[in-house]
């Protein structure tokens, strides 16, 4: 059994389809695959070691940048004025020289000039051959004097270049009370520029200017650097200027084993120094290791979409066959109530749709003669019962208002004769719109009936109508709900007799209200609220049974004519009255219907 079952599994299209499907579109899919991926891991990672490579160039190109604007910045000394003296190195010799008491409001000048003149500045200090000590800072810090400012060091390295820029790397700042920090320093000497300029050249002061790790920090923070990745600044002597490993900061750099970093480098132009990079490979290439397993996953999921569709593709393919099969099984055996469901608009779907064809032309053939007629006959006997009752009705009722006539019963025959109108005003169907005359003679009958039950001393009713808006188009039907809440909730519930009033003004060109007032009972505050939710949509189970013929007018003037600038509005004071105003467009009808409606 078990071996039969898959002899037939083998001979069907279903597998020979799925077999092929896979086959073709499996092997090239893996081989693009291989392909692709060794073509992009390759390429990923010559672009990772390229943009590290580009990164250092830009840092490099920034902290030339840095150097060259401290080194512009000291440089000011030559170019700052002193009035009455000219530049600040003559103005140092002569006040020196008569001890000009105005000597230190000279430097404090100059000093306060150059401190603002770059934001990472901490502090300026100049320093006189006399060893008098000038100094500012943005914080107002005191100097320390007892501090033996410049160390020896820093004089040593001037005195070797006089005429450099002298650049101390990181250090604390001792020489100011009460500072933790840490501070980088560039210094200058100031020469005597009258006579030669050489190494035996005069001095006339030494500028210090201490920066701090902001300068650095601004270059560096725009890389994208991982975890383990350590960036240096490193000077000639091989050593760390500056680093992200700030522990390293003043030590001789030494460089990490190549098997687990990529070392990078890129010299410094105009200072020799270099910029040194050490990048961990593990992290470097951890998002080309991602992109790489993300693709692998999406070519997995791409092979099993495939195996997937393949069988699926197949199976579709042989569903509507074996469908056809059963059913033409289920024909032979006589049974005519078959279909065959149409899965598509291929060949197969033409051959269903063939076959459903045939089914019922055969299934015609016996139904047509007997059951085609019977349903017609029915269908003619009910359109005729459609059409019965309304005059049954009518007549009925004109019956009963002629007996009332006969035994002088006029006020029954009017009413009957009242809800006779009304009844043919309702059950015409097909008009879905009427003019405002036809709904005036419609609420005058009304009006009568409510006459004749409750007596002229009660009830009043008055219309303020412009014969030009008799014709105007309106919804059926709209006014008696209205009018039917204001007998009954206003006039009837007041001490005394109550008039409605029901008024016709144009709003806008285009724009139409219909206005029913009554001088009734008027409506409490908190009901009027409720109502208005209700006709705004906002229902409440307080207030869900009533108003709901306003509502339904509401209703149908939004589903007409659509907008919010339509529908009902009310308003209502207690022991006064209510006014609810329907807005509608303005639209006259024009035909002649509604002309023989205007001269009756």
């Amino acid at each position: 059994m078990a071996s039969t079952k898959l002899f037939r599994l083998k001979n069907s299209i279903f597998a020979k389809f799925t077999f092929s499907f896979i086959t073709v579109g499996l092997i090239p899919l893996l081989i693009i695959s291989y392909m692709s991926l060794t073509t992009f891991s390759g390429y990923m990672e010559r672009y990772a070691v390229s943009n590290f490579e580009q990164m250092l160039l830009f840092a490099s190109k920034n902290v030339e940048d840095m150097h060259t604007r401290y080194n512009n910045i000291s440089k000011g000394m030559y170019t700052y004025a002193v009035d009455g003296y000219g530049p600040l190195g003559e103005a140092i010799m002569v006040q020196s020289r008569m001890e000009d008491r105005r000597l230190r409001n000279t430097l404090s000048d100059f000093v306060l000039s150059i401190l603002y003149s770059d934001p990472y500045l901490n502090n300026v200090l100049f320093v006189l051959p006399n060893g008098q000590v000038q100094m500012l800072n943005r914080e107002s810090r005191t100097f320390d004097t007892k501090y033996m400012f410049p160390p020896e060091a820093w004089k040593a390295r001037l005195s070797d270049n006089p005429k450099g820029l002298l650049f101390i790397p990181t250090h604390p700042e001792r020489y100011i009370i009460g500072s933790s920090r840490n501070v980088m320093t560039f210094g200058r000497n100031l020469l005597d520029v009258t006579g030669p300029v050489n190494a035996q050249a005069h001095v006339l002061g030494t500028m210090y200017m201490d920066v701090n790790s902001g300068a650095f920090d601004e270059v560096f923070n725009r890389m994208v650097l991982g975890a383990k990745d350590e960036i240096y600044v490193v000077n000639n002597e091989g050593i760390c200027l500056y680093s992200n490993q700030p522990e390293k900061i003043g030590s001789h750099y030494i460089a990490k084993d190549s098997n687990g970093y990529l070392h990078l480098q890129h010299e410094i132009a105009n200072t020799g120094w270099q910029v040194v990079g050490d990048f961990y490979k593990q992290e470097m290439f951890l998002a080309v290791e991602r992109i790489i397993r993300s693709i692998t996953i999406v070519i997995c999921i791409c092979m099993i979409s495939l195996i997937a569709v393949a069988i699926w593709f197949s199976n579709r393919f042989s569903i509507p066959i074996r469908m056809l099969t059963r059913q033409m099984a289920k024909m032979e055996s006589g049974n005519l109530d078959i279909q065959v469901t149409v899965l598509s608009n291929d060949e197969m779907g033409l051959l269903a749709r063939g076959f459903n064809k045939m089914v019922i032309r055969l299934r015609s053939f016996i139904d047509e003669v007997y059951v085609a007629q019977i349903k017609q006959k029915q269908a003619e006997l009910n359109a005729l019962k459609s059409q019965i009752r309304p005059h049954y009705l009518y007549n009925t009722l004109e019956v009963i208002r002629m007996s009332a006539v006969a035994n002088d019963d006029n006020e029954v025959g009017d009413m009957i004769h009242s809800l006779s109108n009304q009844l043919k005003y309702v059950l015409n169907s097909g008009e879905e719109s009427v003019t405002v005359f036809d709904e005036k003679t419609n609420i005058e009958q009304y009006f009568r009936l409510m006459v004749m039950r409750y007596g002229e001393h009660k009830l009043e009713i008055e219309f303020r109508i412009d014969p030009d808006y008799l014709n105007c188009s309106m919804p059926k039907l709209s006014l008696q709900p209205i009018v039917e809440n204001a007998v009954y909730h206003g006039i009837m519930p007041k001490a005394g007799k109550g008039k409605i009033r029901i008024s016709v003004e144009l709003v806008a060109k285009d724009k139409i209200a219909i206005i029913v007032d009554d001088d009734g009972v008027g409506i409490a505050e908190d009901r009027l609220l409720s109502i208005r939710q209700k006709l705004a949509g906002q229902d409440d189970q307080e207030q869900a049974a009533t108003s709901i013929g306003m509502k339904n007018v509401h209703d149908r003037i939004v589903a007409l004519y659509g907008g919010d600038e339509y529908g009902l509005e009310m308003n209502s004071k207690p022991s006064i009255g209510t006014s609810v105003r329907m807005t509608i467009p303005l639209i006259r009808e024009l035909n002649s219907l509604a002309e023989s409606r205007n001269s009756r």
